[in-house]
């Protein structure tokens, strides 16, 4: 395998602009025999952000703007048509460089995968942000930083944002459980902004999980509508089975209670979940805690401000370092959390050891 990889950094499809990334020691070297500038050769060095208009390949070719991101990065704006995207890549795949391996199922990704790679996949704006940052080496650096500490100063800092690591790609689940007709299903449809699941007063309507994947704040998170927990018989049991099932996989259970009932409701679910009033514009009796209404949309900021909270209590500031995948996660908590110096040592290198 080449050690110059080329791959593309926007998602795939149709778009009026494409951004292809060469990295590896050859990087610069291909760009000055592929692309001819409109103006003054490029330099035998790269120019670090600096931007260059011209031709990439023989002939007519195509009219690309190159820009050097890094000592070894090379970035490629193109027309955005597939056609396009394709030839630009296959200029650079014919001077002997290599694409990574496919990006398969986010769930799946390794340790190993580019950031690069999963950029492609970042579900927000925010995400990507912080992906493209990790792709300019802020991960990378920092943990070259503490290794050359001699008391691996900084790797605490370098842990703090390993949650958010975690779902940069991969959203948070919450799981809106509760007793039946207690407004699960509306409270999931205001959340979205529009109707995602059937409401209806008749309890047990809801007996499947029904799922919506959206952004709180900039960061990714999959809501599902689970089945009234009750005593039941037949598909509502079944239902009440797999809502069971959501919940024990769930990242945060948001217990959703009947506010219309306070005081005679009683707060439920399991420690650790969020506890919820719902209906809150017919409650007769003041609500202690967490309210709102998802007939009026009274409180809903408030409750997605509590979410965001759970999941992101401190979020990360530009160019700040984070583990970008799970693996590398669990592998910076597992050195933090070393007592011998030596195992740190050597988790954190083999952080360094992925490819890309």
């Amino acid at each position: 395998m080449s050690d110059t990889l080329v791959s593309l950094l926007t998602p795939n499809g149709v778009g009026a602009i494409a951004t292809v990334e060469v990295h590896g020691p050859r990087a610069w070297e291909l760009a000055r025999t592929l692309f001819r500038p409109a103006g003054k050769p490029l330099p035998g060095a790269p120019e670090l952000h600096r931007f260059w208009f011209g031709t990439l390949g023989e002939g007519a070719g195509d009219e690309v703007i190159l820009a050097a991101t890094g000592e070894s990065r090379v970035e490629v704006h193109c027309h955005g048509g597939r056609r396009v995207v394709r030839w630009v890549i296959d200029q650079f795949l014919a001077s002997g460089v290599c694409e990574p391996p496919e990006v398969g199922d986010p769930q799946s990704l390794g340790g190993g995968t580019p950031p690069a790679r999963l950029l492609q996949l970042a579900p927000t704006l925010r995400t990507a942000g912080v992906l493209l940052d990790q792709l300019h080496g802020a991960f990378e650096v920092a943990v070259r930083q503490v290794l050359a500490s001699p008391d691996l100063a900084g790797l605490q800092e370098l842990r703090r944002f390993a949650n958010v690591g975690r779902h940069l790609v991969t959203p948070w689940k919450v799981a809106i459980a509760g007793p039946p007709n207690v407004g699960k299903s509306s409270l999931v449809n205001s959340l979205a902004g529009y109707q995602r699941t059937v409401v209806s007063d008749v309890p047990g309507t809801t007996r499947d999980a029904v799922s919506v994947q959206l952004a709180f704040d900039g960061w990714p998170v999959e809501l599902t509508d689970t089945a009234g927990l009750r005593d039941a018989e037949g598909l509502e049991a079944e239902g009440i089975e797999r809502a069971r099932r959501v919940l024990a996989e769930a990242d945060l259970v948001v217990w959703v209670m009947d506010g219309s009932a306070a005081p005679v409701a009683e707060a439920g679910g399991s420690p650790g979940s969020l506890p919820l009033w719902n209906k809150a514009d017919l409650a007769t009796e003041p609500l202690i805690g967490l309210a709102v209404s998802a007939t009026t949309g009274q409180g809903i900021p408030e409750l997605v401000a509590a979410i965001v909270s759970r999941f992101v209590p401190d979020p990360p500031p530009p160019g700040a370092a984070v583990p970008y995948s799970p693996e590398l996660a669990a592998r910076v908590e597992a050195a933090s959390a070393a007592t011998d110096r030596g195992e740190a040592v050597r988790l954190l290198r083999d952080v360094l050891t992925q490819p890309g």
